[in-house]
């Protein structure tokens, strides 16, 4: 007949075998992961050389006062004011197609670039020369453009108030 078990020895590892085997673990899963160290090392290099790592370590070394300053620059007046506008205004470009955009900021800045060009004499255009301007198939195209644009915002008004 097998004899009773009353005794279990539980062998436990002292502080070096300890050490041997999270070395050992590290080393192993080091291995596993050899092309992720490797680009994260690259990167790492690449942060130091940029100076990007120092600021890093400098703004965590610092973060409270720059706590500090942040959250007393947010208390000066118009702060909450200014990031309001500015969440409206990444609504505001959510909601706009980005290919209208590019096309209405594209046309605006050929008028800025035709604006500021010198004319040709210094004298300012009168009430003819406009009048024959508004024969200009571009210019009446802007126009339209720009009495489309104000009929939209006026029914954006309209909806507003209603």
């Amino acid at each position: 007949m097998a004899k009773a078990i009353t005794h279990i020895e539980k062998t436990v590892p002292n502080e070096q075998e300890e050490q041997e085997q999270a070395v050992q673990e590290i080393l192993s899963s080091a291995a596993k992961n050899k092309d992720a160290i490797l680009l994260f090392m690259e990167m790492l290099g690449d942060l130091h050389q940029s100076g990007l790592l120092e600021a890093a370590d400098a703004f965590l070394k610092n973060r409270h006062k720059i706590g500090v300053i942040g959250i007393n620059q947010l208390n000066k007046s118009g702060a909450q004011r200014i990031i309001k506008n500015g969440m409206g205004a990444v609504q505001f470009l959510a909601g706009v197609d980005p290919d209208k955009l590019n096309t209405l900021l594209s046309a605006v800045s050929s008028g800025i670039d035709q604006a500021v060009e010198t004319p040709k004499d210094d004298r300012p255009t009168g009430m003819w020369g406009m009048v024959k301007q508004m024969r200009d198939p571009g210019v009446q195209s802007s126009l339209g453009v720009m009495m489309n644009f104000l009929r939209g915002m006026s029914d954006g008004f309209q909806k507003q108030v209603h």
